[in-house]
């Protein structure tokens, strides 16, 4: 069946409304009619089987049928803090990484960053994120919406409170690998945040910085990846060592 995240206000007792792009993506697209049944998800870990009662011109009135149970989400939350590549590739890697289960995602510019967004952008740029993300986790069965939090800048990030874990793949780093990494974690995270460079990589200053603010650099292996590349090859790594994946 197809699958809608819909906002929580929308719900009301034992009915939700579907409107706006999912409203034509249901009526125009898959021509679903009253009688039928779709899935919809509050964003928020619940989900329904629902069938339609009625269509308008501007809504679809929607009755909740079923709840369906049982968790699809990694126990693992894991926060990618992505410097900015070019907006194909950022693109690419929230498609991609929230298929994955990665749970949050912050974009952050950083010195060798490629792209620049000022405040007249910033807020077009969220909003088509925000879809992508949307479009991919209903398209992946997720029972969330991964939450995409606000541009920081270098600065801005380093200012913020430590994280449980902080991850940062490095082409610098020789001696442990991510699995050894892990390896040495007294217990299981809650949450782990990877941090991630841009094209050119980070320069020596922010990787300072970095391991300052408590950061544990880690070797993806003997070959370079692409920034695009390692993100999903770390959240893949850290979903499959805590068996939060089966292969």
């Amino acid at each position: 069946m197809a699958r809608f995240f819909v906002p929580p206000p929308n719900f009301e007792h034992n009915y939700a409304k579907i409107r706006g792009d999912d409203y034509n993506h249901l009526v125009h697209v898959l021509r679903k009619k009253p009688g039928d049944e779709v899935v919809l998800l509050n964003g928020q870990g619940q989900e329904h089987v629902a069938v339609i009662r009625e269509v308008t011109p501007n809504e679809v009135l929607l009755e909740l049928t079923k709840a369906l149970s049982g968790s699809r989400e990694p126990q693992i939350k894991i926060k990618l803090v992505q410097s900015l590549p070019k907006a194909d590739k950022f693109e690419f890697i929230l498609q991609k990484n929230t298929e994955l289960g990665v749970t949050a995602f912050q974009p952050l510019i950083t010195e060798r960053s490629l792209i620049k967004i000022d405040q007249q952008n910033r807020q077009k740029k969220q909003e088509r994120w925000q879809n992508i993300i949307k479009n991919a986790a209903q398209q992946a069965g997720r029972q969330i919406i991964p939450e995409l939090l606000e541009v920081l800048t270098w600065r801005e990030y380093l200012g913020r409170s430590k994280p449980q874990l902080l991850i940062l793949p490095w082409e610098g780093e020789r001696a442990v690998s991510l699995k050894k990494l892990l390896d040495t974690e007294a217990q299981i995270p809650e949450q782990v945040e990877l941090l991630i460079g841009p094209e050119g990589g980070f320069s020596a200053a922010e990787i300072a910085a970095a391991r300052e603010m408590g950061a544990k650099t880690i070797t993806l292996g003997p070959r370079i990846l692409r920034t695009e590349t390692a993100a999903l090859v770390a959240a893949t790594g850290i979903l499959y060592h805590y068996d939060q994946l089966a292969f």
